[in-house]
């Protein structure tokens, strides 16, 4: 059989962009780096009296565990001349959101802000989404910049813009009660140690790297089922009863033997009947790397195989069966969503 040796994968923070006016994001987080509203000041005559230029920056941390989160947002005039240079320009920022979502603190700083070259404000709004029990809302968040120079009529500058992607909030955990909010446009990601985790680790990283439809990689990641009682009956046509060709545990070979299925019982992968799975059986070797050996009361593994049962200890069976359930709601993985699954070393 095959053995493997898996990179270890690192999850990256988001990292503002340096390209002015654009958004980053992950799954938990967003940054907006210096969109840009300029004002020109024009004498009744039409000539240019000066102008200015107004830097908006924003940071913003999601949380899985409530719907309310704060952006962080920060306007600078960044370039004057002439008589804008002289008097400066009041700004107002103010925010709005869509979707069952409030800014209950639309606004960072109290009325207008009067800043002169180079300065800044910054302050904090609030957002607060409550999506009705077990709904998930799609939430813009929207933006609305005023600017105006003392002495002058009207105000010059009304800059508008939204966020181009989506914070989605649900309430599909704990019992249809708790709210959390991630950027759903992210896809969410399942990270298992091999050291954490062992065989089972091992198991998926082995089916994932090697068998036919590569579950869980990004060219085919898997869907997160939430059906409790239709999880129960993927783990029985895969590890239990179900099988038209039972799982055969080791317990001189692995201690305390169970069967660990990939795709998961909780993904709409799982569920094939274990009798086409490949039957194997991890063991971690001297050398500190995982082999994959064939477990010889099974038929031989083509690599065709759509699923995989490996022989893994019950209780890092169970580890990383807590694993998925808690980074499902962590993640705010919902029922039909892709996510991947990375196994690090």
């Amino acid at each position: 059989m095959r053995s493997s040796q898996l990179a270890s994968a690192q999850p990256a923070a988001v990292t503002c962009s340096t390209t002015p006016a654009s958004y980053s994001y992950d799954r938990h987080s967003y940054c907006l780096n210096s969109y840009k509203a300029t004002l020109t000041s024009w004498s009744p005559q039409g000539a240019v009296l000066g102008t200015g230029v107004v830097l908006v920056s924003a940071t913003a941390t999601l949380s899985a565990y409530s719907g309310q989160w704060q952006e962080s947002q920060t306007a600078t005039l960044s370039e004057a001349t002439g008589t804008v240079l002289e008097t400066g320009l009041g700004m107002t920022l103010t925010s709005s959101c869509t979707a069952a979502c409030t800014a209950t603190v639309p606004n960072p700083w109290a009325g207008s802000r009067l800043l002169k070259l180079g300065q800044s404000a910054t302050g904090n709004v609030t957002f607060l989404s409550a999506p009705g029990a077990g709904l998930v809302s799609n939430i813009t968040t929207k933006y609305d910049l005023k600017v105006n120079q003392p002495g002058t009529t009207p105000i010059n500058i009304d800059a508008t813009w939204s966020n181009p992607h989506t914070v989605r909030c649900d309430t599909m955990f704990a019992d249809n009660t708790s709210t959390g909010c991630v950027i759903s446009d992210v896809r969410p990601k399942l990270e298992l140690s091999q050291a954490v985790y062992g065989a089972a680790a091992a198991t998926y990283g082995f089916a994932e790297n090697y068998l036919i439809d590569h579950w869980g990689s990004q060219a085919n990641p898997v869907q997160r089922l939430a059906d409790l009682t239709t999880q129960t009956g993927n783990r029985t046509a895969t590890c239990q009863g179900g099988a038209s060709r039972p799982f055969v545990t080791l317990p001189d070979t692995v201690p305390g033997d169970s069967c660990d299925e990939y795709p998961f019982a909780s993904t709409y992968q799982g569920g094939t009947n274990g009798a086409l799975c490949a039957d194997v059986i991890p063991q971690l070797e001297s050398d500190g790397i995982w082999h994959i050996y064939q477990d010889l009361n099974a038929p031989a593994v083509t690599f065709n195989e759509p699923c995989a049962r490996g022989h893994v200890p019950l209780t890092q069976n169970s580890a990383a069966g807590g694993k998925v359930g808690n980074n499902n709601q962590n993640e705010r993985i919902i029922d039909l969503e892709k996510y991947l699954v990375v196994i690090t070393v």
